[in-house]
Parts: C-alpha cells; structure tokens; sequence
C-alpha cells in the first residue's frame, strides 16, 4: 500500500475517533478520564504508526497492526459508553469502508468479521443490553451493519465489473466507421537512439559513483582509509561506465539484440549482491532493499556486463516508482535448467492494458508519467532484447496500486546445476 494511502486512512481513523469521543465528553455519556486517555491512545498511534522509520521496520504488518489497534479502542469506547447502544458504534461500518476503500477486500472482510467478533465479546461481558425483543435487534443491527456495508461493496464492485466487461446488444446495424489505426510498431533498429539508450543505462553506474565517492571522501575528511570494499565496487562501476561507453579507439557498444560470439559465465549472487548493496546506500533512507540468494552461487551462461545493464534497468524501475516506505525484494534461485531472479516492488504498478505493452521500446504508462519521474519507456524494452540474446527470458505481472513482480530466466552455466 502506498505511504499517502496508508496515512490518509490513518489520519480518518483517528480524526473519526476524536471527534466522537469529543461528542461523548461534550454530552456526558462517560467519565471523561478514560475516554481520554482512549483518544489520547489512537492519536499516539497515529503519529507512531506513520512514521517512515516505522512503516519500514514493519513492513507488510504495518496496515493490520494499526487496524487492530483502532478495532481495540473503539470497542473500550463502545463498553464505556453503552455497549453496542454507543454512538461508537456507527464506526463499524465506517471502519468498513475506510479499509475498502483504501486497503482492498482483504482489508475490509477483516474489519467486518472483527466487528461481528467485538460486539459477540460485548454481549458476553454484559456491556450490551438483551431484555426484550427490541435489544435484541438492536444488538443484531450493530453486530451485522459492517457485513451488510461489505456485501452491499462487494455486489456493487462485482456489478461495475460486469458492466466494464459486459458487450451492448446491437438492436440496428451501426453506420460504418473509419478503421481504427492500427498501433505503431516498435521503432526498427536503424531508427533505435543508441545514444539515448547509452545514457540511460549510464544513470545508474554514474549515481552509485556518487554515492561511493561520498562515502570515501567522508572517510577522509575523518582522517579514515577508505573501505577497501567500497573501493572495489567504485571501480566496478567506473568498469561498467567504460564499458557502456568505449573508449575513442574501441568499437561502439553492441547491439543488444546481437547474440554473443563466444559463451561468457556470470555468477548472479555475487552480481546482485553488489548491486543489493550499492542501491542502498543509494535508496536505503527511502526504501527497504531485500536480497535473497538461495544458493551461495549461481553461474549463469551469460554475458556478466549485459546482466549488469538488465538487472539495473529492472532495479531502477522498481526503485523509481516505490513511494517513501516501500519495500523491493530481491531473489534469487534456481528452477531446473535455468537460475531465476525475482524482483518485486510495492510500487504503482500496471494496469492490464499497460502490461501489454511493458516491453514496447519508449513506452510509459499513464501512472508512470502522472507520477513526475523522469524517463524514456527504454528500460525493460532493452532488458527484454539483452536477456534473450543471452538465452534467458523475462516476465511480467503487476496489478495497479499494488506494485509489480518481474522474473528473469537464464541458463545455467554448463554443468553447473
């Protein structure tokens, strides 16, 4: 979920408990005290539960854990104030569609099962009236108003779906229309920007420079030798650099589509796990950074400068449209014939007519442009062109607002499994 959603939804919950506790104080329903300390609680977990720091650590456990907290005290304030007769109780079904609407399905059957649970837990207690047949309805209509606001969203989504998806009955022959144009293909090879895909894959060995060099002159302004391992992965990338670029008397670059002319090894561990590494010191302030190798090495058959350009191309894209506080997981493994590397993010993600065309050379969804960050469409059009020349594949699946998953494929290294 995304760190504005998360707050958003934080911020209701807790503004909604205020003002009703504020009401119930005002109309003297219950000691103030308590109810204070109540609302004194949900504030409090509003500015811990939205922290950066705190949403990091978390991770995934951050959206329950702050559900549950709100679900805890709005049923003490319920049992102070009269049990399921409590004007707290209209926060049930607004807790509903709260979580609907800002963290999924899951997120709200959670929420109304929660509540069928907590007003049962009231009833038990005594703190929920049950003489005569009137408190019993009452009673009945608290505990089912979340379910019956769930399945009201669930019919209503199910209906928008039907009708996003449905075809219109055609009752008269429409006059004929112009054909649509029909999409535009990928820019031939003669027509490729080879420049511009040069300085794109540049940006990413150039930042990690930076945040390298940073560090070494950190360490000398202390008086400090410089860490010899960020040494070695400065001039990993200055390697790179070179190698994307040439020198004046070399050849240019290779085509990425051009299959190599002798077989070369590459060990994914080792290169993901300094690429792992250098992204966080790069992002590891806005983001959480995960790597996972399964193996302790993984030789591939594959050129190791190409996976180089293909694993960073993916990473960029992971790392660039994951907000503050997300999370991108790095792993690694082995699947018969082939090693696989899963890179998945907590970004924006695709809709279904975007993921068609993820691997379209210079094509860019609307979120990624709507979101402000610079960028060509180049990206996973040119991994997709370096894995295959390199006998491995790639895939995508993404759903929008809850990120993206890319694997990759490549072939062992011969006798290697």
């Amino acid at each position: 979920m995304r760190a504005g959603t998360f707050f958003a939804h934080r911020a209701a919950a807790s503004g909604l408990f205020t003002l009703f506790a504020l009401i119930a104080i005002v109309l003297g329903l219950v000691d103030p005290r308590p109810l204070a300390l109540a609302t004194g609680g949900a504030l409090g977990s509003l500015f811990l539960l939205t922290r950066p720091a705190t949403r990091q650590s978390l991770g995934d456990f951050a959206a329950p854990l702050a559900m549950v907290v709100d679900l805890a005290l709005l049923f003490c304030a319920m049992s102070l104030t009269g049990g399921t007769l409590s004007p707290f109780a209209l926060l049930l079904p607004a807790g509903v569609a709260l979580s609907w609407h800002c963290e999924g399905k899951a997120a709200a059957r959670f929420f109304a099962v929660a509540s069928i649970l907590g007003v049962a837990a009231l009833v038990t207690l005594g703190r929920a009236p049950l003489a005569g047949a009137s408190s019993l309805f009452g009673v009945a209509g608290v505990a089912l108003a979340a379910p019956a606001l769930l399945i009201t969203l669930e019919i209503s989504a199910a209906a928008a779906h039907m009708r996003t998806h449905e075809q219109p009955v055609r009752t008269q022959p429409e006059p004929a229309r112009p054909a649509a144009p029909l999409p535009r293909p990928a820019p031939a090879v003669a027509d490729r920007d080879r420049e511009a895909e040069i300085l794109h894959d540049l940006r990413s060995p150039l930042s990690v420079i930076r945040v390298y060099t940073d560090l070494i002159q950190e360490a000398a302004r202390r008086g400090e030798l410089p860490n010899p391992d960020y040494l070695a992965n400065l001039a990993r990338e200055i390697e790179l650099a070179e190698s994307l670029v040439g020198t004046p008397s070399s050849a240019p670059p290779p085509d990425p589509g051009e299959h190599l002319q002798a077989p070369q090894n590459a060990d994914l561990v080792e290169i993901l796990g300094s690429l792992a590494t250098a992204y966080r010191l790069a992002h590891g302030s806005r983001i959480r950074i995960e790597f996972i190798a399964e193996r302790p090495q993984l030789p591939a058959a594959a050129d190791p400068v190409a996976l180089q350009r293909a694993f960073r191309n993916v990473l960029d894209n992971a790392i660039k449209y994951t907000p503050d506080g997300g999370e991108v997981r790095i792993r690694a493994g082995a699947a018969g014939p082939h090693a696989f590397v899963v890179v998945k993010d907590t970004g924006m993600g695709m809709s279904p007519e975007e993921r068609t065309r993820a691997f379209d050379y210079a094509f860019r969804g609307a979120g990624a442009v709507a979101s402000g960050a610079r960028g060509k469409g180049l990206g996973l059009a040119v991994t997709k062109e370096i894995l295959e020349s390199n006998g491995g594949k790639i895939s995508l699946s993404s759903e929008a607002g809850y990120g993206s998953e890319v694997t990759i494929l490549l072939p062992f290294q011969k006798g290697a499994r």
